[in-house]
């Protein structure tokens, strides 16, 4: 088959959920022997490394990078807010890119057009005009359901009233949108279920992020002491988390015991922001995520608001560390607490887990046995490409 896939942002370096997501798919793809085409947006602010980025995808991909600013302008948010538009979508619109799409649609073919989540939504008329194959839109998150969760967490009057206004704003263009697509990808059932509530007569097929399992090999932790999180602090979801994690958990783990310590890592992390916490390790700069987590203990994944599901989750258990993470960190993962990782929703629950792990209370080398074999069984890569392709074919 021909596939294009239409991103807003450039899936190289590796160094997040999404992105990660996006490349492993178009990699598996090519290795499949399927023929594949990569247009993706650039925001200015990512400072990717695009002559990198563009060795690396054309690997497996026909690709083209196109850079956009996506910085908020207030006063576009401001004309937004009043015309009640999504100026949360709008951001990833650029006539230039919609041309670069245009020529290529004229000139080409394809089977699957992919469009990568709710930002490329823009972009669905010129799509429209010149495609005739199947239309898929991957949905990487139930976007309306992250903004409600930020505006439900949020203090100050103001700021909440104005949270839960982007979210109606965001859940109207995207129950309009999945209902322009031949058929709706989402990576958990929960969002699958959340998206037909608003077009009840859609086609959903539910693949999660995949898993290399040759790069993500089993190296079972050595000991409890060293907690890490790793994730991309340019989304809020993880800016929030790390912060009530600090103020809340790690606070009282560091009064508690002696020996632990937490390795903070993501792009865009900045080391001076938490300088003041003891028992913090930054680490600003990770070439590969895999080296960075084999060298600690346990993940934890303090999440409050998202939606979706956790890549780094999965990347943990199929390299054997403990997770634990909030009931919200882990949706869309089909687990058993205690089985496969372990869930804590307050910070007594951390120190508890904490404590429990100090004491040789809980058997962690079946607990992490079993979550490695829930990756290989349920979530490698070639595995789910070759389910979500079959389906197309199907369509």
């Amino acid at each position: 088959m021909k596939i294009l896939q239409i991103s807003n942002r450039v899936p190289w370096p590796l160094n997040e959920g999404g992105t990660i997501g996006i490349y492993n798919y178009s990699r598996t793809y090519s290795e499949m022997g399927h023929a594949v085409t990569l247009y993706c947006l650039d925001g200015l602010k990512h400072n990717t490394p695009i002559q990198e980025a563009q060795q690396e995808l054309s690997k497996y991909a026909a690709t083209l990078i196109h850079p956009i600013d996506t910085d908020i302008k207030w006063d576009e948010a401001l004309k937004h807010l009043l015309s009640n538009k999504s100026y949360n979508v709008s951001r990833f619109y650029n006539k230039t890119f919609e041309q670069e799409l245009r020529t290529l649609l004229q000139t080409d073919t394809f089977d699957v057009i992919q469009l990568e989540g709710t930002f490329v939504g823009p972009y669905l008329p010129v799509v429209q005009a010149y495609h005739k194959g199947i239309l898929a839109l991957r949905m990487h998150n139930v976007e309306f359901e992250i903004w409600e969760r930020l505006a439900t967490n949020e203090k100050n009057f103001i700021k909440k009233a104005y949270l839960k206004r982007l979210a109606k704003q965001l859940r109207t263009y995207e129950g309009n949108l999945i209902k322009k697509v031949d058929v709706i990808a989402t990576v958990t059932d929960d969002d699958a279920y959340k998206f037909k509530e608003l077009h009840p007569e859609g086609n959903y097929i539910t693949i999660p992020a995949g898993i290399d399992l040759n790069e993500w090999t089993y190296s079972p932790m050595s000991s409890h002491n060293e907690w890490y999180h790793i994730g991309s602090m340019e989304w809020h979801g993880n800016v929030d988390a790390v912060d009530w994690f600090l103020k809340n958990v790690h606070a009282l783990l560091v009064d508690k015991f002696q020996n632990y310590q937490l390795n903070l890592a993501g792009k865009s992390i900045n080391a001076s922001e938490y300088e003041a916490f003891p028992n913090v390790k930054i680490n600003p700069d990770v070439p590969k995520a895999y080296d960075f987590v084999a060298e600690c203990d346990v993940c934890a994944v303090p999440l409050r608001s998202g939606s979706g599901i956790r890549l780094k989750i999965l990347e943990a258990m199929a390299a054997g560390k403990l997770v634990i993470s909030t009931t919200i960190g882990a949706q869309g993962i089909d687990y058993i607490d205690g089985e496969h990782l372990l869930i804590a929703d307050k910070p007594s629950d951390f120190v508890a887990i904490y404590e429990k792990l100090q004491n040789g209370e809980l058997d962690v080398e079946r607990i992490t046995a079993n979550a490695r074999k829930l990756i290989e069984n349920s979530y490698s890569t070639e595995a789910l490409a070759s389910k979500q392709l079959a389906y197309y074919i199907n369509l």
